[in-house]
């Protein structure tokens, strides 16, 4: 089985392949972190405008505030 030849690579060249690589991590890395920030405050503001939401509909609701968090909790009502 015949080989090719296995092309040789200095030192210096894979040092800044290196070099370009760990640039490229950075890069992708800070990308990452501000896309995982801009995630964490959409959720935030979702949890916020679900809450005043709710908070609304219990407001407005005929029903108790204990009816609702038995509701909520699923226990029975005819406890």
């Amino acid at each position: 089985m015949a080989r090719g030849r296995k092309r040789k690579i200095s030192t210096e060249t894979l040092d800044q392949k290196i070099e370009l690589q760990k640039t490229v991590l950075e890069k992708a890395k800070a990308k990452y972190e501000a896309e995982k920030d801009t995630l964490a405050e959409l959720m935030k503001l979702r949890n916020e405008m679900r809450k005043e939401e709710i908070m609304e509909a219990v407001i407005k609701s005929e029903h108790s505030y204990a009816e609702i968090m038995s509701f909520i909790k699923g226990e029975d009502a005819a406890k």
